[in-house]
């Protein structure tokens, strides 16, 4: 294998990648970005604009390049998780969008139960070993993993994407769905030292193949789930816009955005439920 890392002058993240490879006795080329390798990174970039994500502050750092494979990885959870496991924990990872001690853009739903100890081996990596904070995420699925995270302490922030109502779970995720995971998922949350709820009304197909938002019935249907399952009305809990051009599904590329101001009708029914519900500002 080889590997050229991409990295900024001073980048924390970019000195924890480097150490892991050289650890592991990984040879690799770096390009500084803001030294001797800014030619090369301006190359690189240009022909891979695609696959790099650029946030409000520009490119995440670092960038890892499986020169062999042509594979890239952006930012320290997705880098590592290369290193530990090559693509097979990709669905766990994605690239963050928070900086100094903090890294997101973890998912204990996206990927495959099978490598749970690999995916809590990176996570132990990150927090553990290089004292990093972790906020993750999780949409109910995999509760037996995120229930490993609280016990060995690996996350200081969980979020958990409450789907929708718990009839619509399989319909939204595309997929057979054990509410009896999702339930379980509730509970566990509550149980980190900082969590949230959180909804975004998304598109959803209905049964005559019509397109149409969740409505505020059935977000209110979610706010009761959580209700139920965790024994609390006053858990924090965000309604939160889908902003179609954003999203990854084709099928939602073309459906008209709501307006921050359609939200308010949404806490309100929610509030029947959760009495701290907020709703995600323009």
């Amino acid at each position: 294998m080889s590997f050229t890392i991409y990295t900024a002058t001073g980048c924390t993240r970019c000195k924890i990648i480097k150490g892991l490879m050289n650890e592991r006795g990984i040879t690799f080329e770096e390009q500084d970005m803001k030294a001797e390798g800014k030619e090369a990174f301006q190359k690189f970039y240009a022909a891979n604009r695609k696959a790099i994500f650029r946030g409000p502050d520009g490119v995440e750092f670092p960038l890892l390049h499986d020169t062999e494979a042509g594979i890239i990885r952006q930012g320290i959870g997705a880098c590592v998780a290369y290193l530990h496991g090559g693509t097979k924990l990709d669905g766990f990872f994605s690239v963050g969008t928070l900086h100094k001690e903090w890294v997101d853009g973890i998912h204990i739903s996206g990927g495959n139960p099978k490598d749970a100890e690999a995916f809590l081996g990176v996570l132990r990596y990150i927090k553990v070993t290089n004292n990093m904070k972790l906020q993750i995420d999780t949409n109910g699925l995999n509760s037996t993993i995120l229930e490993q995270v609280l016990a060995e302490g690996l996350a200081d922030v969980m979020i958990m994407n409450v789907l929708g109502p718990k009839e619509l779970y399989c319909k939204i995720l595309g997929r057979e769905v054990d509410t009896a995971d999702i339930e379980k998922s509730l509970v566990l949350v509550t149980k980190f030292p900082e969590y949230k709820f959180q909804t975004t009304v998304v598109p959803v197909v209905r049964e005559d193949g019509e397109i149409s938002y969740l409505t505020a019935k059935e977000v209110s249907g979610a706010a009761k789930l959580i209700a139920e399952a965790t024994g609390n009305m006053k858990t924090p809990y965000l309604v939160k816009l889908y902003k179609p051009k954003k999203g990854q599904d084709e099928r939602f590329k073309d459906v008209e955005a709501m307006t921050p101001e359609a939200l308010l009708a949404y806490r309100t029914a929610a509030r029947a439920h959760q009495v701290f519900v907020e709703i995600e500002k323009a």
